[in-house]
């Protein structure tokens, strides 16, 4: 009962948010996304009492940071907080990066990618493809930067899949699935803001952000239970 009351608490958070995305209100927006990680942070917390302390440490911080990026975000038409906002997130990546192999040690396993490291190669072509395409679109400072945040992205998503066959097999398809969509999530902010508007962004932007945060989040909790 506990655990259905605490998803319906998130459901109104996200409702709330993805409203204010789609009526396009900044003020409804800046009311539920805070809260979005917030209630991710204290869910996991509230499940983590037995859980490895490293996972504990290196998941809540990539909560944390991941709020510091929502909170800068939500001001992103001031260039600065753009900048803040993304960086916040790139700490947040490494950290799940970090998280990801800690799972890998505890498991006891060999690494996926050290098996088959073929499988980075459409990390790569995807990471080439997006940089090559915004290039021409960012000034000097941007260029360092947005490449930075690539590698960083995509490091992230390919510790999710070095997971495989890892640990629980729900728990890896639930961290793949949420690195993925974060991935999406970011790119539609990236070609937003330097190629081309894209129609309800905000709406498509949010709603791969808090599953990937979601999945992300419940995935690891899963290879505990």
């Amino acid at each position: 009962m506990k655990k259905v009351l605490l998803h319906f608490l998130f459901l109104l958070i996200v409702v709330g948010d993805l409203a204010g995305e789609f009526i396009q209100s900044p003020w409804v927006d800046h009311v539920f996304k805070p809260f979005i990680m917030i209630w991710i942070g204290g869910y996991f917390f509230l499940h983590a009492r037995n859980f490895d302390k490293q996972v504990v440490k290196l998941a809540g911080f990539g909560f944390l940071f991941s709020w510091f990026g929502d909170w800068l975000l939500m001001f992103s038409g001031e260039f600065m907080y753009f900048v803040l906002g993304i960086a916040s997130f790139l700490v947040a990546q490494l950290l799940y990066a970090f998280l990801f192999l800690r799972t890998i040690t505890i498991s006891g396993k060999k690494p996926f990618l050290k098996k088959k490291p073929v499988w980075l190669t459409p990390y790569i072509g995807f990471g080439l493809i997006m940089y090559i395409v915004l290039f021409p679109h960012l000034d000097a400072v941007l260029k360092v930067a947005v490449f930075i945040y690539v590698v960083a992205i995509l490091t992230m998503a390919s510790m999710a899949l070095n997971r495989y066959d890892n640990g629980h097999p729900k728990s890896f398809s639930m961290v793949f699935a949420g690195s993925l969509l974060f991935v999406c999530s970011d790119s539609l902010i990236a070609i937003n803001r330097f190629l081309i508007a894209i129609p309800y962004e905000g709406l498509f932007v949010m709603t791969t952000y808090i599953a990937a945060q979601y999945l992300i989040m419940t995935g690891i909790v899963k290879q505990y239970e």
